[in-house]
């Protein structure tokens, strides 16, 4: 049995798509394509792109919403927006109180 080793990630942190793929049991051109949708953010440095630490959970629950549901790139980008919408407004409903 293979043993692996994770190290904690600051907000500063950045995996490579081919260590998210490994992380996530995916293929990298799923990675990419979650990328061109906007589902997570990447920066390139030498050609290779870079995922932000925080966008992590996000490539999980994309994981989960393709593996599991068959959920495209694109409806991805829908469900976590209004995800991130109805967590915003629940906010202000609840901050006002």
């Amino acid at each position: 049995m293979q043993e692996q080793y994770y190290n904690l990630l600051s907000d500063e942190d950045y995996v490579s798509v081919v260590e998210l793929s490994q992380m996530l049991c995916v293929p990298e051109s799923l990675i990419v394509e979650w990328i061109e949708h906007d589902v997570v953010c990447a920066k390139v440095k030498k050609n290779t792109y870079y995922i932000a630490s925080g966008d992590i959970a996000k490539a999980k629950c994309a994981c989960r919403l393709t593996c599991d549901l068959g959920v495209n790139a694109s409806g991805i980008a829908i469900i976590l927006q209004l995800r991130r919408k109805i967590q915003q407004l629940e906010a202000e409903i609840y901050g006002q109180r």
